[in-house]
């Protein structure tokens, strides 16, 4: 009897620990990374707007298909490799 009352006392102060827990800490951490995903955004919105700003008549380009269709070895992988085939019917 006295093993079970034990238990019982051990099961509803657990109970009222991990209550108390996700009452006051976990609110306070999740506000915590709110705050800090928050910030990140800020600065990467900041950090974009001030890539954006250009100088007036300042022209850039961005994609040079050139040299990006090239491989290692300088063939052009664009289009691909021709095969014969024989139409069956």
């Amino acid at each position: 009897m006295n093993m079970l009352l034990k238990v019982i006392i051990y099961t509803i102060l657990i109970y009222y620990v991990f209550k108390l827990i996700f009452r006051y800490l976990v609110p306070l951490f999740i506000s915590k990374q709110a705050r800090k995903m928050q910030k990140r955004q800020e600065n990467a919105h900041e950090e974009y707007i001030s890539r954006k700003k250009k100088e007036e008549g300042k022209v850039t380009v961005e994609y040079n298909p050139e040299t990006q269709n090239k491989s290692k070895n300088g063939r052009n992988t664009h289009g691909g490799e021709y095969v014969d085939y024989e139409e069956i019917k």
